[in-house]
């Protein structure tokens, strides 16, 4: 069983100091009542993403980050060519339509089966034994190509909820590395250790499917269901209006978007699903909320 602090670390280590980049969307508050849950989307939402969500394939600079890991792992040697950011992209593609069908609309991939395979194809296959070394690569290459930082203001409101006896879920595409972020925000190891019920959190990387899916809000809903939560009494917390208002509120949850980062700000005008979705609440600020919940 690998050691967590062995490839956590190299997340965590290098993050980068970020600060949210205004979006000039105007705040809409409002006292809501009957709340007994609240669920947040991760990136983007809890964590600043320097990309706006998990994944940096398409990132620039994406060949030098590659190069970088690589070398930092001693592994340019052992391969006939160096990867590319379209070889992650192609290969993330790949298997998403492998698994695409009406049964999972929405396929996730594991990120890090995506870099054991890129990394055969160019010439080094990786042992079970060498599994966390792919971890390691994969998880350091999201670090440079990906930065996160904290959100302005999540510590003190996790904190907040938690003590005004909330239950605290997460509903979130994401990788193996993704809940470190969200624990270190309160400088813990473990998600239950920030307040966080284990079955209110929903990850994509789990099930192999991702927002706007229907997949993992149903998993929520069995979760808050074994709670006596209706989903009318659990406020979800997210950025993208597709991914996180549009579904959340297909599964009956009330709704806050968090629009106060224009790096993930995703309004999705464009998308008709969304034209007819009006969030509960629109947050600027995490630091919003605890009031529209009647938290002093």
């Amino acid at each position: 069983m690998m050691e967590i602090e062995s490839w956590v670390e190299g997340i965590l280590l290098h993050r980068m100091e970020m600060q949210p980049v205004e979006t000039h969307v105007e705040p809409r508050l409002q006292k809501i009542s009957g709340i007994k849950a609240v669920v947040f989307d991760i990136y983007g939402t809890l964590v600043i993403s320097g990309s706006g969500d998990v994944g940096s394939a398409d990132t620039a600079g994406g060949d030098a980050f590659i190069g970088q890991t690589l070398e930092e792992f001693k592994l340019l040697e052992k391969l006939v060519s160096v990867p590319d950011p379209d070889s992650l992209r192609q290969k993330v593609e790949q298997l998403n339509r492998e698994r695409c069908d009406s049964s999972c609309p929405n396929p996730e991939v594991d990120i890090v089966e995506v870099w054991r395979k890129v990394l055969a194809e160019k010439g080094w296959t990786a042992s079970p034994s060498e599994t966390e070394l792919v971890v390691r690569v994969a998880t350091r290459y999201e670090a440079l190509a990906n930065p996160t930082w904290p959100m302005p203001g999540a510590a003190d409101v996790l904190r907040n909820l938690n003590q005004a006896d909330f239950l605290l879920g997460i509903v979130s595409n994401a990788q193996i590395f993704t809940p470190c972020l969200v624990s270190n925000l309160l400088g813990q190891d473990r998600l239950e250790k920030v307040g966080f019920d284990l079955d209110l959190c929903v990850f994509s990387n789990r099930y192999r499917q991702a927002k706007p899916g229907p997949r993992l809000f149903e998993v929520l809903l069995f979760g808050l269901s074994n709670r006596g939560i209706l989903p009318n009494e659990a406020l979800y917390v997210g950025n993208d209006m597709l991914n996180d208002m549009w579904a959340a509120a297909k599964a009956g949850l009330r709704t806050a978007w968090f629009a106060g980062d224009q790096r993930s700000c995703r309004p999705r005008e464009d998308d008709t699903r969304c034209q007819a979705v009006t969030p509960d609440l629109v947050l600027t600020s995490l630091l919003q909320l605890p009031e529209c919940l009647s938290i002093s």
